[in-house]
């Protein structure tokens, strides 16, 4: 299967209608939490309100990269994390991952809207090796009864099963909203890519599979990365 995207995947964002006691006004939706990726680390804020948030991730780096945001267990750091995922582990006991952006190409920006629940969380990129190479961030998740950010109306619904994903319509060219749900049964992510003239999806597997090396058959779109909760939609 062909898809046909834009190189940049940014969503629209909407304006948020503030009613007050005397009169009416219109306030400015909440800045985004945004996400900036280099070859370094994660830029981003320490802290995020509890709720459904709109999420910005900039790939500043020269490299394909991802933000994972995993929800750690009580009592567990972020180098208890990482000393976990240098051993080896995945998914480190009692953390949670709760999506994220997908793997985007460096000068690529994508967008999502995803709900946190208050806890201290990290940032953290799983592609070519870089959960252990790379610094993750660290941020708060705070209860403060912050109101949800309000994603636009999805163009298309995409729904991965095992073994298989499935649209309820084509994609088509320009700024896509892609609603993304999991009936699994079990956890999955989706990245998006665009292939580059004369390239096939053979050509991309050969290259993820050489470990990226050599000029890339195609553009890294964004995505939306696996959520232990299944029934989490983003």
């Amino acid at each position: 299967m062909n898809i046909d995207a834009t190189r940049w995947t940014t969503l629209l964002a909407l304006s948020l209608l503030s009613l007050g006691c005397q009169r009416q006004a219109v306030d400015k939706e909440a800045p985004p939490f945004r996400i900036i990726a280099t070859d370094t680390g994660f830029e981003a804020p320490d802290k995020l309100a509890a709720g459904l948030r709109h999420i910005v991730f900039e790939n500043r780096g020269s490299e394909i990269h991802e933000g994972m945001l995993v929800k750690l267990t009580k009592g567990m750091s972020a180098d208890d994390y990482m000393a976990a995922v240098k051993k080896g582990s995945l998914f480190p006991e009692g953390a949670l991952d709760y999506s994220g952006p997908g793997l985007t190409s460096p000068g690529a920006t994508a967008e999502m809207w995803l709900r946190v629940d208050p806890g201290q969380y990290i940032i953290i990129c799983w592609n070519k090796g870089h959960d252990k190479t790379t610094p993750v961030h660290s941020f708060t998740v705070e209860k403060i009864g912050a109101a949800d950010d309000r994603p636009p109306k999805e163009d298309v619904v995409m729904k991965l099963f095992d073994y298989r994903f499935e649209l309820d319509r084509a994609l088509r060219k320009g700024v896509q909203t892609i609603r993304v749900e999991t009936p699994g049964p079990t956890m999955h992510e989706v990245d998006i890519y665009r292939l580059g003239d004369g390239s096939t999806v053979d050509d991309l597997q050969r290259w993820r599979k050489a470990h990226e090396d050599g000029p890339s058959p195609a553009e890294a779109l964004g995505g939306a990365l696996d959520s232990h909760d299944i029934r989490r939609v983003v």
